[in-house]
């Protein structure tokens, strides 16, 4: 690991899937935060000069946090270039930002860690945390900030694509809020079965969790489609967009020993 010195303002990225979103972390909390598409290199460069020039403080660091081995050498090159400084990585330069109890950390995405990290700092205790983007994933901490490990299920989208590519006849459609119980149309049902079946995976998978906890856990949820399940449910704590970059940020900073 690298020796990693205070920083008064940190450019955190998280390079998943789908996307690549970046924010600053600094006195302030987390702001000035944006997305744009992994696939979609030439808007990276813009993206990463325009968060870069809205930092602010005397000493600043980049640390980025990435489930997506292929486009992160391309990111690490446009730091260089943009903010002339070598951005250190979560896990294979920085330590994970909380203790993970798993047969082997290294196949727990890191995304997932700094989330539930995050999480933790914001409950201060045993807490559930989903995160609901291309795949969805629902993780458990301990009471004493422990990462305990978790469920992972196809995202809303996968699983309606999965639906259309592996069936004659059943459509494309896009995850909403179901328009009515009962579908009385094709497109509904799809909607009703994907929508109200990750709803139902949730509140088991959490009740689990409860059940091994000896108590109920806070639960925090976060990626694209929250907003989505947060409108449909009533045992959701926390709607937080940001939690991952959140957690990237508190990584360095615990390194840092800012935290």
């Amino acid at each position: 690991m690298s020796l990693v010195e205070p920083a008064d303002a940190l450019l955190a990225i998280d390079i998943g899937n789908t996307r690549v979103g970046l924010g600053i972390w600094d006195g302030d909390g987390l702001h000035d935060c944006r997305r744009v598409p992994v696939d979609r290199p030439g808007e990276h460069r813009a993206a990463l000069e325009e968060t870069w020039r809205a930092m602010n403080g005397g000493r600043r660091a980049v640390v980025i946090g990435s489930v997506n081995p292929g486009w992160t050498p391309g990111v690490q090159e446009l730091v260089e270039e943009v903010a002339g400084l070598s951005a250190l990585r979560v896990r294979d330069d920085l330590p994970l930002p909380m203790p993970v109890e798993v047969e082997n950390a290294r196949e727990v995405g890191v995304d997932r860690i700094c989330s539930a990290a995050a999480a933790y700092e914001r409950i201060h205790g045993a807490c559930a945390v989903a995160s609901f983007g291309t795949a969805i994933t629902i993780d458990c901490v301990s009471e004493g900030g422990h990462f305990l490990g978790g469920a992972i299920l196809p995202g809303f989208q996968m699983s309606c694509d999965a639906l259309h590519r592996g069936t004659a006849q059943l459509p494309r459609v896009s995850a909403a809020v179901p328009a009515t119980v009962f579908a009385r149309n094709t497109h509904d049902a799809i909607v009703n079965g994907v929508v109200y079946g990750v709803l139902g995976a949730l509140r088991e998978i959490v009740e689990r969790y409860a059940t091994e906890l000896r108590e109920w856990p806070k639960l925090v949820i976060t990626g694209g489609n929250a907003p989505l399940v947060a409108g449909l449910v009533d045992y959701v704590d926390a709607v937080v967009p940001d939690l991952c970059l959140m957690g990237i940020a508190l990584a360095y900073r615990s390194a840092a020993g800012q935290a």
